[in-house]
């Protein structure tokens, strides 16, 4: 098993992984100020600067782990198409092989064939951001110039599928190049339609272009970006079962995917705190489970301020190591379920688990709905 972390610069933990010998191979690392962007869904409401990004880098590559820079966005609202974007986007390559990296995270496929054709040198990882799910999206992004792809989390319960893309590769003629990277800890709604949306936003909010500056400013409405956080977590609350649904896989499951044939697998650590973070991956490493799946659950909160901390999580079913551990022995793997045959399953385990408590719940969700309200009214001055 290799372990990939996306996370914060956390110069600890990098400290505390290289001691304790644990197996991560790589960081995955926002890059700050730059004309492409990211369109991670957990990056902090305010922003690291490029010296901050250089001092991490180079903390890292005193390690034997490999950082990954990432320049995601799903959308530069057409910017690549002025000049002045593709000479600040040449820059930002450059300016990354000369700190020394040399694999990044893309999304958008211009961005894809546009490193793989000027920089070739660069190992590209596709982002989960673009949902492959399919093999035909896979084999696209694969003839477009991805080296490596990290699945979408939907997919992570379809064995099937999962089964076949490893045979993918070999079908291309590039079976010693290419590899597939399964997320292991993220709890989005299975099925989000806010899925692109919600990217499409942190792209923007994250592009420092020279065509157009500061696109977090123009905007009077506090914290715009939180819409489809928000619109998420009200549909988590309304309907506790659906973290259960969302294709997480605990450290009890990970036998099933290495068994397939999966070496390489995401961890997200954003957020936590060092302690947090080594007990995550060693869960993972070790394939047990002591402490609520909760406590590792990625699930990325809306940046304003609009309820106590604990309220949310005190919302949602409680998975305990008891219930993980019977929810993953009993959760359909073999042969082909459908959609009806899982979400079934899920219905009846709901039924044992703890819902979290009910008025907080009501509380969470009033809340949400005051502040929806006042996003979808958009701007001062119109609709009252």
């Amino acid at each position: 098993m290799k372990l990939i972390l996306n996370g914060d610069y956390n110069k600890k933990l990098i400290d505390e992984i290289s001691k304790k010998g644990l197996p991560v191979t790589h960081y995955i690392m926002y890059v700050p100020q730059n004309s492409i962007g990211s369109s991670s869904i957990f990056l902090p409401r305010s922003l690291p600067n490029w010296d901050e990004f250089n001092d991490f880098v180079q903390h890292v590559k005193q390690t034997e782990i490999t950082p990954i820079a990432q320049i995601d966005s799903t959308c530069q609202g057409n910017f690549e198409a002025h000049v002045e974007q593709f000479h600040a986007t040449i820059s930002l390559m450059e300016r990354l092989k000369h700190l020394g990296i040399k694999e990044v995270v893309v999304s958008s496929p211009n961005n894809v064939g546009f490193i793989k054709a000027k920089f070739p040198t660069f190992k590209i990882y596709l982002s989960y951001s673009q949902l492959v799910v399919s093999m035909n999206r896979a084999k696209i992004f694969f003839e477009v110039g991805a080296d490596n792809i990290i699945l979408h989390p939907d997919v992570a319960r379809n064995m099937n599928t999962l089964k076949n893309f490893l045979k993918l590769p070999s079908k291309l003629g590039r079976s010693q190049e290419s590899e597939f990277i399964l997320p292991l800890n993220l709890g989005c709604n299975w099925g989000c339609i806010q899925w692109y949306y919600h990217h499409n936003l942190q792209s923007h909010r994250t592009i420092s272009s020279p065509v157009f500056e500061n696109q977090s400013e123009i905007s009077n409405v506090k914290d715009e970006f939180d819409y489809p956080l928000l619109y998420c977590w009200k549909k988590r609350v309304e309907d506790p079962k659906r973290i259960l649904k969302a294709c997480w896989i605990s450290p009890l499951d990970l036998v099933y995917y290495e068994e397939m044939g999966y070496e390489n697998f995401l961890l997200f650590t954003n957020g936590m705190n060092t302690p947090q973070s080594i007990s995550l991956i060693e869960s993972y490493t070790k394939k047990t489970l002591d402490l609520d799946f909760n406590e590792f659950l990625q699930i990325p909160h809306p940046y304003g301020d609009y309820w106590p901390k604990d309220l949310a999580n005190n919302s949602l079913i409680q998975l305990t190591p008891e219930i993980i551990s019977e929810f993953s022995g009993k959760l359909p793997r073999n042969g082909t379920h459908t959609e009806e045959d899982l979400n079934r399953y899920y219905e009846e385990f709901s039924d044992k688990t703890p819902a979290g408590d009910l008025k907080a719940r009501e509380t969470l969700l009033s809340l949400i709905e005051k502040k929806l309200e006042e996003l979808r009214k958009g701007a001062i001055g119109g609709n009252k």
